[in-house]
């Protein structure tokens, strides 16, 4: 019998915008409409940027949300099958160790 344990993190995501006349001030919009908390800064592009000073800045967020996971089979070969199987819609692996 084979065990095989790992690390998932959820896939959950966040999409805020800014909207202002300059970079600094759209990219704190943008920021103030995520939880940073909870989910951690992956990026922030400006979106668009007139001549006007009219500037769009999008951020996007993911989820720092972890959890344990593990599956056991005949073998190693098994084990990781019923591992992969076994992640939820939503998750993905980070790592995994066997034993």
């Amino acid at each position: 019998m084979s065990t095989v344990r790992g690390r998932l993190r959820s896939t959950a995501t966040q999409t805020a915008e800014g909207h202002a006349d300059d970079q600094a001030t759209a990219r704190a919009e943008a920021l103030a409409g995520l939880d940073l908390t909870a989910y951690e800064l992956q990026q922030a592009n400006t979106v668009t940027a007139k001549a006007s000073g009219d500037i769009t800045i999008r951020a996007v967020a993911r989820s720092r949300e972890t959890r344990d996971h593990e599956a056991s089979g005949s073998n190693y070969d098994a084990a990781m099958q019923a591992f992969r199987n076994s992640v939820p819609d939503g998750w993905s692996v980070l790592y995994v160790t066997a034993d």
